[in-house]
């Protein structure tokens, strides 16, 4: 098995819920962290953003 179909066994098999059916990229998590420290976000206040395409179900 190469590491690209365990990484697909593994994202069927235990994020069910991932929208995405597949992993993020670094720079997908560092979008939002350069948004949440930007001035676009100054009325940002005691928000959860959640980076994870949907894989955990609830919170």
């Amino acid at each position: 098995m190469t590491v690209d179909e365990a990484v697909e066994s593994f994202l069927e098999e235990e994020r069910p819920y991932l929208e995405l059916k597949r992993r993020g990229e670094p720079e997908e998590v560092a979008n939002v962290i350069v948004f949440l420290c930007s001035d676009r976000a100054s009325f940002v206040n005691g928000s959860n953003y959640r980076v994870d395409a949907g894989s955990v179900a609830t919170i």
